[in-house]
């Protein structure tokens, strides 16, 4: 589809085709398409570090991450190798809709949901660190809302979801911060 026809077409979706899985080639399509590696591993001369991933990052510093949630567990996508890693079995959907004093209900009925988190670990202790984290971020998942347009899929970009609670589950420090999150399937009929 023509990036014109993307961008016309994008909208926030929240009914999803529960009976319709998302496959794991149409996943690995989306992850890449929202931070994976698209190009020979180059090294950024000012900064040191590879340039080669299709999310920009303020000074290179690649710190956001995806983490998938899906009714079987969570997994982390590992872009250098474009495969996930199972980081917690079960069932943590949940945790995606919110806290017990604001949830939204549909969130969970997605087959899966893409988390985007920032580590902060080694990057400097500075708060225009965590406000340029942010930014990546909407980057990372703006990507993700386009290529779920260009692969008939729903979505709906949130902040929405219980931080503490996915923090815990994943064993994040304080520094890995989740910061978005798209639920992710085809769209209900209408």
């Amino acid at each position: 589809m023509p990036m014109n026809e993307v961008i016309a077409s994008r909208h926030s979706v929240r009914d999803f085709d529960t009976s319709r899985p998302v496959d794991d080639n149409t996943l690995g399509q989306l992850l890449w398409m929202a931070l994976g590696v698209n190009r020979p591993d180059t090294t950024d001369v000012k900064f040191e570090r590879k340039a080669n991933r299709s999310n920009p990052t303020a000074l290179n510093y690649q710190e956001i991450h995806a983490y998938v949630f899906d009714k079987d567990g969570v997994w982390q996508y590992l872009p250098d190798s474009h495969s996930l890693t199972m980081v917690k079995s079960g069932d943590h959907r949940p945790l995606i809709a919110g806290t017990a004093d604001f949830k939204q209900d549909f969130a969970p009925t997605a087959p899966l949901t893409v988390v985007f988190v920032a580590d902060l670990t080694n990057l400097p202790d500075d708060p225009r660190v965590q406000y340029m984290a942010m930014m990546d971020a909407g980057i990372a998942c703006e990507n993700l809302n386009l290529a779920c347009v260009s692969l008939g899929l729903a979505t709906v970009p949130r902040a929405t979801m219980d931080t503490a609670g996915i923090s815990t589950l994943l064993g994040f420090t304080p520094r890995q911060i989740p910061l978005l999150n798209n639920p992710v399937g085809y769209p209900a009929a209408r």
